[in-house]
């Protein structure tokens, strides 16, 4: 089966730190070890601090949009996320074809906006039920994502009982997960304890339980419209 691996690389659990571009290297390492190619999808804020550890991603896997700061889209703020986050990875010298909204909040407009700046491919959509992952060509191509079987913070958070749901199609991670629970930003609310369950080398474990599970080709979102003739 040949199958998607993306990666959203953004400040830990929606705060001003990003302490998981620690762990970045040696998600690389492992991904060059397993032959695991992916689209990492980046906030392009965060150039500004750590353009060489982005750039050092670049040199490996494809690297596409998480927007520009991270907000929630809407009808106000959706242009300049999808225009800025574009044009900072152009200015930076970067390629990028694909975008995923934060959160897989979209907006009316966005598939308009999208094919205004340039892009190619949208990772936006997203079912909340497990299921297949579904595709609709177009000029800009979309994936709607079931994401409850394809990220790693529901395999976390519904262990053990994710080990048995469907795999999907493309699988996404935050690099945040593979920080100890500790070194995670300190928050009351309760979606980022949930969040929190199952963090540092216990995520690690499911995850390459996860990989190892089947023998599947891994690539990026380019790679797989390529193969697909798309």
């Amino acid at each position: 089966m040949i199958r998607i691996m993306t990666v959203d690389v953004e400040n830990d659990l929606r705060s001003d730190t990003c302490k998981s571009m620690e762990v970045i290297p040696g998600l690389l390492d492992f991904f060059t070890e397993r032959k695991i190619n992916a689209t990492f999808f980046v906030v392009t804020s965060l150039l500004e601090k750590y353009e060489s550890d982005i750039k050092e991603i670049a040199r490996k896997q494809e690297i596409a949009s998480h927007s520009h700061t991270h907000a929630w889209l809407n009808k106000d703020n959706a242009e300049f996320e999808i225009s800025q986050s574009k044009k900072v990875l152009e200015e930076y010298g970067l390629r990028c074809e694909g975008f995923r909204a934060p959160k897989f909040i979209t907006t009316k407009n966005q598939t308009e906006l999208l094919e205004k700046y340039g892009y190619t491919y949208d990772c936006s959509r997203a079912s909340l039920l497990p299921g297949k992952l579904k595709f609709l060509p177009g000029k800009v191509a979309s994936f709607q994502i079931p994401v409850m079987n394809s990220g790693l913070s529901y395999l976390k958070l519904l262990h053990p009982g994710s080990k048995f749901f469907p795999r999907s199609e493309m699988f996404y991670l935050h690099p945040w997960e593979f920080l100890e629970k500790k070194d995670l930003p300190k928050s009351d609310s309760p979606i980022k304890f949930l969040l929190k369950r199952n963090a540092g080398k216990k995520a690690r474990k499911m995850f390459e339980e996860h990989i190892d599970r089947e023998e599947d080709t891994w690539v990026g979102c380019r790679e797989w419209l390529h193969l697909k003739k798309i």
